[in-house]
């Protein structure tokens, strides 16, 4: 059986192009899953969603999948809330250099806004504020269920006929004739569009047919702890040590913090992580040091040279779509890329004028974009 449209990897970006692209009229679709849906970033992200970056394509891109979360949320059940971030700054020249990133957020239509020691604890009530020369905030920004995005849309498109293999491992790509052959553990499957969206995957797979990708892999790292009532709305970030904390929805507190890695490494727990994330998090937090670790847990920020997705279709390849190299922001901007995604395929072209600098062939002709505003 030939499909219109086979997706290798069945994270949040696979499963919501998916389903805009049954939305749209698309009845044969295929996701192809390795392990098992989720299995990659989108269970082990922080469930965070900002448009507070520093590139006009960043901002853009989540202000459009910030219109859409609400929507999916109230559509296929996600749990979902505009509870904001706070960023802290502790040292001058960062207050200096968020001073004019959030005028250029407020120009593009990000209501961000620098905020005094005194409003962070009104933001954050059980905070030490002693070391912070001043904070952030964005209330536009919020988090979603990573776990509700990922089961309610997959039951969603089994609802609607789209087939989910999991388990089924994608070897190689072959092309000729105008069909796409993915060679799998399980057997041969055709389609006339192929999507890769593989996280860390994408690269090696994108290779099999000749596609290279300037994707590494960076190992990352979080924890979570017991739960408690709700005492924390926002996503708080700690700039200068790049760490963040978020409760989340059932009120355990998601802990990430940045720490020495090496690009391609076997991502692997490390009591440096646990160091760290306790020292920054209980400085500002003392109660902290009486809450009890569940679980830690490693993942990968698929990186590209400019801290952007690769989204869009590939040069000299028709109908070859790839969607990868997140770095760290896959989860947020899901909606909006898989929107993109299904007009692509659909139309030949993306919703957002923004998409078209994100493609692929960026990176060979010399039209990179800068991102900043990258943590944990």
């Amino acid at each position: 059986m030939a499909y219109e449209v086979i997706i290798i990897g069945a994270g949040v970006t696979g499963l919501f192009t998916a389903k805009y692209l049954v939305d749209r009229g698309v009845d044969k679709i295929l996701i192809l899953e390795e392990k098992y849906p989720g299995a990659g970033g989108s269970f082990r992200c922080a469930t965070g969603i900002r448009a507070s970056f520093t590139s006009r394509e960043h901002i853009k891109v989540m202000l459009r999948s910030i219109e859409l979360w609400p929507k999916l949320s109230s559509e296929l059940g996600i749990k979902y809330s505009r509870d904001g971030y706070l960023w802290l700054l502790s040292r001058e020249k960062d207050v200096e250099a968020f001073e004019k990133i959030v005028r250029f957020q407020n120009e593009l239509g990000v209501p961000t806004k620098v905020i005094t020691p005194e409003e962070v604890r009104e933001l954050a009530p059980t905070i030490n504020i002693e070391n912070i020369k001043a904070g952030v905030y964005d209330p536009l920004a919020g988090k979603a269920s990573c776990f509700d995005a990922v089961v309610n849309t997959l039951v969603y498109l089994k609802k609607r006929g789209v087939r989910v293999e999991k388990g089924v491992r994608a070897l190689r790509i072959a092309y000729g004739n105008g069909t796409y052959r993915v060679y799998t553990t399980k057997g041969v499957f055709e389609s006339e569009k192929l999507l890769i969206s593989a996280g860390e995957g994408s690269r090696d797979l994108a290779r099999t047919i000749g596609v290279e990708l300037p994707i590494r892999n960076l190992p990352k790292h979080a924890l979570v702890t017991e739960a408690f009532r709700q005492v924390l709305k926002p996503l708080v970030i700690d700039w200068a040590s790049s760490s963040y904390i978020v409760q989340l929805f059932n009120g355990n507190f998601y802990i990430g913090a940045d720490i020495p890695e090496e690009y391609d490494r076997e991502a692997r727990c490390r009591q440096e992580f646990l160091r760290k994330a306790a020292k920054v998090w209980t400085s500002y937090f003392p109660w902290l040091r009486e809450v009890h670790v569940l679980r830690y847990w490693t993942g990968y920020y698929d990186m590209t040279p400019d801290h952007h997705p690769i989204v869009g279709p590939v040069e000299g390849f028709d109908g070859l779509y790839i969607a990868a190299g997140f770095s760290g922001h896959g989860f947020m901007m899901s909606p909006a890329v898989g929107e993109a995604l299904a007009s692509y395929i659909t139309t030949g072209r993306p919703t957002l004028p923004e998409f078209e600098n994100l493609s692929p062939g960026r990176f060979r002709r010399g039209e990179l974009i800068k991102e900043i505003a990258v943590f944990g």
